[in-house]
């Protein structure tokens, strides 16, 4: 009963956060027009991230030395919580989109956020040609614009704090764009972690940067090769952090 109680107050709650959010990056964006998606993403979404956490009683903490790059990049990371989402947020990347699956387009307030920072809808694995389309689409924008993008080659939740399977649509982008790959490991206690819940339980999670991956070099024909090089560097940093 009390994990219930706990679960609708973070939802509530969260429900509050998201819709203020929205409505303040529907005003920037319409008298900002050119910068608007960015400072809703970098500033009203890093807000509400933030206190999406605190709202979950969960401490932010990064690991890392050097500022975040100044050009585009591809910010990649584990996925094995539903506070992954808020942890994003809150970090605040600069001048950067997200991929997310396109059904997280109908969660009422969280989906207007998505959709005002200007995030990549992607379609199920299943529809593969409308999938391809996506990151072709998604390719072109991010080829337009100079911007960044965050993606997690695992696609789905991997409970356990294990690191699972790595899809190949993004390593197309990393390497049509050759965008240098900044990797990001998630780090979330199993008393904190709620899994595919919403509730979390008080702590702190640790978001680890690791070297910059050169991708100048890449190309198609070692797509695959590059793409398990990757999840191998994730595996092994998973599990010395973890150790």
């Amino acid at each position: 009963m009390r994990d219930a109680l706990r679960s609708a107050k973070v939802f509530v709650g969260g429900q509050a956060i998201l819709t203020v959010s929205a409505a303040a990056m529907t005003a920037v964006r319409a008298v900002r027009p050119n910068s608007g998606r960015r400072i809703s993403q970098q500033t009203i979404g890093a807000w509400a991230g933030r206190a999406l956490l605190r709202l979950n009683r969960v401490e932010l903490r990064g690991e890392h030395d050097a500022p975040w790059p100044t050009g585009p990049c591809f910010f990649m990371a584990n996925h094995s919580s539903s506070l992954d989402l808020p942890v994003l947020m809150a970090l605040g990347l600069p001048n950067s989109r997200t991929f997310i699956k396109e059904r997280f387009r109908w969660y009422g307030s969280l989906g207007a956020v998505l959709w005002l920072t200007g995030t990549f809808f992607t379609a199920p694995q299943e529809e593969h040609e409308r999938r391809v389309q996506r990151f072709a689409e998604a390719t072109e924008t991010l080829r337009r614009t100079g911007e960044s993008v965050f993606g997690s080659p695992e696609g789905m939740r991997v409970v356990g704090h294990e690191i699972g399977p790595f899809n190949k649509g993004v390593f197309h982008i990393v390497t049509a764009l050759k965008l240098p790959i900044v990797p990001l490991l998630i780090e979330i206690p199993p008393d904190v972690d709620p899994g595919t819940g919403i509730a979390a339980g008080p702590g702190t999670v640790t978001v680890h940067v690791g070297t910059t991956i050169d991708t100048s070099t890449w190309t198609l024909h070692d797509l695959d090769a590059n793409t398990q090089a990757v999840r191998e560097r994730f595996v092994a940093w998973n599990a010395e952090i973890r150790a």
